[in-house]
């Protein structure tokens, strides 16, 4: 049987491992773009942060298909991809450049230059519908799970159709013997005199 999930518990989890996850890919794109603008032919340079860029997505989606924190981390993702990179386009150039620090690697001079296309704005929407929707539907089968396992004889309000002490009124619960239908002009043979 699967575990209770916890939503607020996934929701930070997801805050954390989309903003390391984005600074690492960031960072790992950004090398893999120098390649492109040198023009330089050899993978052996860029291959391991191609490498990179798979094992952190891997990771992620790991972490992700944890049935009890799922719909709480993609929730949390998805409002940090989605919340700074429209602060990124929206907000003023300098104060812009400022905000995508949060993704730059200690010591290093990239600043999460994935937050400049757009392309994090896509996932991270992406990731907030599927969470939402994830945590919804959560709900409702914990609230099927939790009616289900009702003791017998405890039933639910919200379903009085089920009570069996509750006969609707058109419903005898005595049946008069049953009698075969009859027709207009069908006559029943008589009982012969005993």
């Amino acid at each position: 049987m699967a575990g209770k999930t916890n939503v607020p518990l996934g929701v930070v989890i997801g805050l954390v491992s989309g903003w390391l996850a984005t600074m690492v890919v960031s960072h790992a794109g950004s090398r893999l773009l120098r390649r492109t603008m040198v023009f330089d032919d050899d993978l052996t340079g860029s291959l391991p942060w191609v490498v990179l860029i798979l094992a952190v997505a891997a990771g992620l989606g790991l972490l992700l298909s944890i049935r009890t924190i799922a719909g709480g981390a993609l929730v949390g993702a998805g409002l940090l991809l989605t919340a700074v990179s429209l602060a990124i386009q929206l907000l003023p150039i300098r104060q812009a450049v400022d905000l995508t620090k949060i993704f730059e690697v200690p010591g290093t001079r990239y600043r999460g230059y994935i937050a400049w296309d757009g392309s994090i704005l896509f996932i991270g929407t992406l990731l907030l519908v599927l969470g939402i929707s994830r945590v919804l539907s959560d709900g409702k089968a914990g609230r099927s799970r939790a009616q289900d396992s009702l003791p017998y004889g405890q039933y639910s309000t919200q379903h009085p159709a089920q009570h069996p002490a509750q006969q609707s009124p058109q419903y005898p619960t005595q049946y008069p013997a049953q009698q075969p239908p009859q027709y207009p002009g069908q006559t029943f043979p008589s009982r012969p005199p005993e």
